[in-house]
């Protein structure tokens, strides 16, 4: 008696947990737009390519490392950026490139933030062994309007070394990880059932 009591129960939690999934899953409406806000970068995680920053001018310093570093990770940030949004717009998705000072879109959205965990710009003067590489994480975030609660989709972890393609220079090396990034972020869409727009 007890042990089919037990069961029961058991039976019977499993039933409410499984409605209560389902609810959770149709409230959550297709998003209006993914926003794809500006990927934070510490100057420390960046290593320069140590074969440039030398001034022209015999006896003037160079561009200091620092202010390389800082433009290098702007560049790297943007080109990530416009990358995924690129490739989320030809999958028929209406995303927009947020950098935190222009107002975002109302209503439903995905919002994909994130970090580069690393920045190497590689050597350029080894044409065909440049070896740049980026390693970012970030997550995909579903947002049902302006100020509400933002509930966590997926999360990502990526590595251009691991990203189909090689070569090039850092900025062809963002591209790829932007690509990769952007197929992550459409397969959580898809997951949720959330097709794109026909173009």
């Amino acid at each position: 008696m007890r042990l089919q009591f037990r069961t029961s129960i058991a039976v019977l939690l499993c039933l409410c947990a499984t409605a209560c999934a389902e609810q959770q899953t149709a409230a959550v409406g297709r998003p209006n737009a993914i926003i794809i806000r500006e990927f934070a970068l510490n100057q420390a995680a960046i290593t320069l390519d140590p074969t440039f920053g030398f001034s022209l001018y015999r006896g003037t310093p160079g561009v200091p490392p620092r202010q390389r570093a800082a433009s290098v990770g702007r560049a790297v940030a943007f080109n990530v950026g416009d990358a995924i949004v690129e490739q989320l717009r030809r999958a028929g998705y209406d995303a927009v490139l947020s950098d935190g000072t222009t107002p975002e879109p109302d209503g439903r959205a995905l919002i994909v933030t994130g970090a580069f965990r690393n920045i190497n710009e590689g050597q350029r003067r080894r044409v065909g062994a440049e070896n740049p590489s980026l390693s970012a994480y970030g997550e995909v975030d579903y947002r049902t309007g302006p100020g509400a609660a933002v509930q966590r989709i997926s999360n990502f972890a990526l590595d251009s070394r691991q990203v189909a393609g090689s070569g090039g220079d850092v900025k062809a090396t963002a591209v790829r990880l932007g690509h990769a990034i952007a197929q992550s972020v459409l397969d959580a869409a898809r997951r949720n059932n959330w097709p794109g727009a026909a173009r």
